[in-house]
Formats: structure tokens, C-alpha cells, sequence
């Protein structure tokens, strides 16, 4: 897959808080969740290789995740948005774990649970 910038969630400043493009819509959520699942493709892909370290793609996942629980609209999402929350919190914790312990039975669990959430758009 090729890198496209456009749909990785932008930041500001050194805190590197998620925003809203400027065109005042959120990122677009299914390339949100197939650009986070190619990084955690190549991430599992450093960890079978046997990679040691802090692994870049993770960084990068956790960051799209981040970017996506800070798009959540929770005055319009009704009973969706925490429950989002609380999916996209849990994926960012164990993202912390997978980095962490290099658990790649883990990682496919969230590529698992980002696979059911990428397919949801398409109902």
C-alpha cells in the first residue's frame, strides 16, 4: 500500500493532538482503519523477523487510534460514540502491551477486532 499522509490524522504542536482537517470534517474513518491495518501488518511483519526495540508501525497504529477517539462526536453519536470509545481505548492499550511484550498472537486479536470494525462500514 502506498503512503498516502491525507488520511493519517494531523497534528499541532508538540503535544501532537489530534485535529480535525481543515475543512472541519474528521478523518475518514474506513481508510483510517485500513491504513491502521497495514501498519499493524508491517508491525507483525518486524516482530516475526525477530525485531527488538520500539517498533515504528505500533507508534504509528497507536497514533491513528488516538486519532480516531479524538474524532468521536459525543453530543451526535448517540450510544455509538462510547462505545467506540471504549473499543478504540481498549485497541490502545493493547497496542501498549504488544509493543511492550512483542506478543504477535495479540496483535492479530486487534487486526481481528479493526477487521470487524473496517467491515461494519460496509453494511
Amino acid at each position: 500500500m502506498e503512503y498516502d499522509a491525507s488520511v493519517e490524522p494531523r497534528r499541532s504542536g508538540a503535544a501532537g493532538t489530534p485535529r480535525r482537517r481543515p475543512s472541519g470534517e474528521a478523518p475518514n474513518t474506513p481508510e483510517q482503519y485500513e491504513l491502521l491495518l497495514a501498519k499493524l501488518a508491517e508491525a507483525e511483519r518486524e516482530l516475526e523477523e525477530g525485531a527488538t526495540g520500539r517498533n515504528g508501525y505500533l507508534e504509528t497504529a497507536s497514533s491513528i487510534v488516538f486519532g480516531l477517539l479524538s474524532s468521536l462526536d459525543f453530543k451526535q453519536g448517540g450510544e455509538l460514540a462510547p462505545r467506540l470509545a471504549g473499543i478504540y481505548g481498549y485497541i490502545a492499550n493493547e497496542l501498549l502491551s504488544v509493543s511492550r511484550t512483542g506478543d504477535a498472537v495479540q496483535l492479530v486479536h486487534l487486526k481481528d477486532i479493526i477487521t470487524t470494525l473496517q467491515e461494519s462500514w460496509k453494511c
